[in-house]
């Protein structure tokens, strides 16, 4: 009956951290896929593009309370967005009840081509990942 007990205590502590968890190297794979069979075969000229870097981003709650701080600390201009940056503020606050839980994940792939005078561009494009289809997507996501 200890035994249980124990494990029991255990089981119950252990809080979901893991469970949200999402593999850089995954989906950083398959947006560089992404790009490579659908965003690069629909450009003009799609032989010179070579795919340099790729990058996820993820937003949590607690970033986006910090950007409603920082709008309601910085931008308010006058009495009146004073008062409707803090009740975003106040709003955004006293719904989020995990801070850390994510709301976006975004993958900035960094690509590069050569035109035809030898001239090198960089430029980049924004995806973004649904965790729940394990999918990437072009933008609006």
């Amino acid at each position: 009956m200890k035994k249980f007990l124990i494990v029991l205590i255990i089981f119950c502590s252990c809080d979901n951290k893991y469970s949200n968890r999402i593999e850089r190297k995954h989906v950083e794979k398959l947006a560089e896929n992404f790009m490579k069979n659908t965003v690069i075969p629909k450009m003009n000229d799609p032989k010179p593009y070579e795919i340099v870097d790729t990058k996820m981003v993820t937003k949590t709650v607690a970033d986006n309370i910090n950007d409603y701080r920082f709008v309601y600390d910085h931008l308010s201009f006058n009495h009146d967005d004073s008062i409707l940056n803090k009740m975003r503020l106040d709003s955004i606050m006293k719904i989020s009840h995990d801070p850390g839980s994510i709301v976006s994940i975004t993958v900035n792939v960094a690509y590069k081509t050569r035109y035809k005078l030898g001239d090198i561009v960089t430029d980049s494009i924004k995806l973004g990942y649904d965790p729940q289809n394990d999918k990437i997507t072009l933008w609006p996501f």
